[in-house]
């Protein structure tokens, strides 16, 4: 019995995870054609290609390119849009600022500076937690737009 009851939890667990973050794992055969023909067009020679189904008509990859940067592209119907990930210690200071001042209790999970149509912005995931020590789930997330100069735009 108390297997059974701690499998469900952990199911749970998982299940909370996912549908928190909405975005779904899934194989390239999964994802529209003409989205995966750009995606090979575009990034040369990328490694640990990853495919995620944002919504019915959204689809991202995750990549290392070929200098060794964790890159993203997300396509839909509105065209596609470039993610180049910014490592912690170059987060600039005024985002973490914005969001230690304006978002009591989330923390940056993630930041990249988005590229689309020759215009880049950046982008901060922002996610509060619950739980305890790595039992921890998403409770909340939120996307941050800044200008390049750290200037906020607004919060989706």
């Amino acid at each position: 019995m108390k297997k059974i009851l701690a499998f469900a939890a952990a199911v749970m667990l998982l299940g909370g995870t996912a549908i928190a973050q909405k975005e779904k794992a899934v194989a390239e055969k999964e994802v529209n054609v003409n989205y995966v023909k750009d995606f090979q067009r575009q990034v040369k020679n990328p490694t640990h290609v990853e495919w995620w189904r944002v919504d019915s008509l959204t689809f991202k990859a995750t990549y290392i390119d070929n200098e060794g940067s964790r890159q993203g592209m997300v396509f839909s119907n509105k065209g596609s849009e470039t993610h180049y990930y910014v490592d912690k210690e170059y987060y600039p200071k005024t985002i973490i600022e914005k969001v230690n001042n304006d978002y009591a209790g989330f923390t940056i999970d993630d930041l990249w500076v988005r590229k689309m149509r020759g215009k880049m912005t950046y982008q901060a995931r922002i996610v509060k937690k619950s739980g305890f020590l790595w039992w921890k789930k998403v409770k909340e997330m939120k996307k941050l737009n800044f200008e390049v100069d750290g200037k906020f735009i607004n919060a989706e």
